[in-house]
């Protein structure tokens, strides 16, 4: 092929999902002509760096999407949707106070958009690193916790009392999974180059699918809970088909919370690479 990347940078989580997709390209498992240099940062951090249109391939929350749109488009790979499952509020005590003290994991997430849309009542933001909630919680420095990544699978064994489930409130609203956040790949990159990039994260995906014990290690060695029961049912809820291919309605669904940020349906253009054409990765 001609085109030839050195290097390319990409920016992920350290959360399962993202390193159970990233597995392959980190363990170097995957033959590609694209020189993948991954960098790990919490959501909002990626968030901010999206913003800035700091990596060419970059994960980063869907709550964001508008405002990324015209540099990135997501790629149609990598992306993590849940069915009636997503982030969830937690508790200490119950109940809790009329203005509570809400620790969010970052300004930019979609958490925090999914709380504000379905608890608009008043409160108190507490923007906090993800792994942070749970922690300010238990000391008494926040009222509510909005958790996501592992802190969600793990929150009875400190006590706390689940709130809601942002993710069963959007399922019963919309009937559509939940669209959390995705790969997002400049805009500006050459085509044969986004193909590549497509196919080498498809590839490191299918590695990790087939090897879970050589995958384990290395999502033990960035997570936040380390018992292996609770990283496998993180992977198994979020890395599912959508992750594979958005497919109709997980592009229906990412559609959907862009009305959640202002986005009118004829703005929607040129958000997606590769949709349309995924069928012809078969032919590489």
């Amino acid at each position: 092929m001609g085109v030839h990347q050195s290097k390319l940078e990409v920016a992920i989580s350290p959360c399962p999902n993202d390193v159970f997709i990233f597995s392959g390209i980190i363990l170097q498992k995957v033959e590609s002509p694209v020189d993948f240099e991954v960098h790990f940062y919490d959501i909002e951090q990626l968030n901010r760096f999206a913003l800035k249109g700091s990596y060419p391939v970059i994960k980063a929350s869907f709550a964001i999407l508008s405002e990324l749109s015209e540099g990135y488009q997501v790629l149609n790979v990598g992306s993590a949707l849940g069915f009636k499952t997503g982030p969830i509020v937690v508790a200490k005590t119950l109940p809790y106070p009329k203005k509570p003290r809400v620790g969010l994991p970052g300004e930019h997430t979609t958490a925090n958009l999914l709380f504000r849309n379905f608890f608009p009542e008043d409160y108190e933001e507490v923007f906090l690193p993800f792994h942070q909630i749970i922690p300010n919680l238990l000391e008494g420095n926040i009222d509510l916790g909005v958790l996501i990544h592992e802190g969600r699978f793990v929150y009875e064994r400190y006590g706390l009392k689940l709130v809601s489930d942002l993710g069963l409130l959007w399922g019963e609203k919309h009937n559509l999974p939940l669209p959390l956040g995705g790969i997002f790949i400049r805009k500006d990159l050459p085509s044969e180059l986004k193909w590549m990039v497509l196919k080498g994260i498809k590839d490191s995906l299918a590695f990790a699918k087939e090897n879970w014990e050589e995958v384990l290690p290395l999502l033990k060695k960035y997570a936040q809970e380390l018992d292996e029961e609770t990283i496998k049912w993180h992977v198994e809820t979020f890395v599912n088909d959508f992750t594979e291919s958005l497919g109709q309605d997980g592009v229906l669904a990412i559609k959907t919370l862009l009305k959640y940020q202002g986005v009118k349906d004829e703005d929607m253009k040129d958000l997606f690479w590769g949709e349309k054409l995924w069928t012809f990765l078969n032919f590489f």
